[in-house]
């Protein structure tokens, strides 16, 4: 894992990066290595490459905090890209595997309420992706909406946006 991480920190070829993250996402996927990669700073090292340019990247690297994400402690180093998060969903393609992959992670981080407060802006995006996305984008959207809608301090902001 850690000469994972130093690979990604070390490498602007796409490809590598590419490579690099699936095996990292692939990892996370298993919690007995949620801490590991944490401690190793792999959760500031992945969330970085948000910036990348890449759409093909930039879903990994989504993918690979996705996994990140079941855990409370990384849940607390994720939240500072999820304003990113949402600004990336809103510029992707529609129905784009790089807007899939942020809806997913977004959908992890909303589970709890703790984070709701900084995914407002973006409800209507979220709104308009339910009544334009295919259906694969639609059921992510909701999964995030009724995350967002369980917490009564949500209500207004659904009610009120803007679509």
């Amino acid at each position: 894992l850690q000469k994972l991480l130093h690979l990604l920190q070390s490498t602007d070829d796409p490809l590598i990066q590419e490579q690099a993250l699936i095996t990292l996402s692939n990892r996370a996927a298993f919690s007995v290595n949620h801490d590991i990669i944490r401690n190793l700073d792999g959760i500031s090292i992945i969330g970085r490459m948000l910036s990348d340019c890449i759409p093909r990247v930039k879903e990994k690297v989504l993918n690979a905090l996705n996994n990140l994400s079941m855990n409370i402690k990384n849940q607390k180093e994720i939240q500072v890209y999820i304003v990113q998060v949402c600004k990336d969903i809103e510029s992707a393609s529609l129905n784009s595997d790089l807007q899939l992959a942020g809806l997913r992670l977004l959908t992890n981080m909303s589970v709890t309420s703790d984070y709701h407060h900084m995914m407002i802006n973006s409800i209507p995006c979220f709104l308009h992706l339910l009544s334009e996305g295919n259906e694969r984008t639609q059921i992510q959207v909701l999964k995030v909406l009724v995350n967002l809608s369980d917490n009564p301090a949500m209500t207004r902001h659904i009610l009120q946006a803007q679509v």
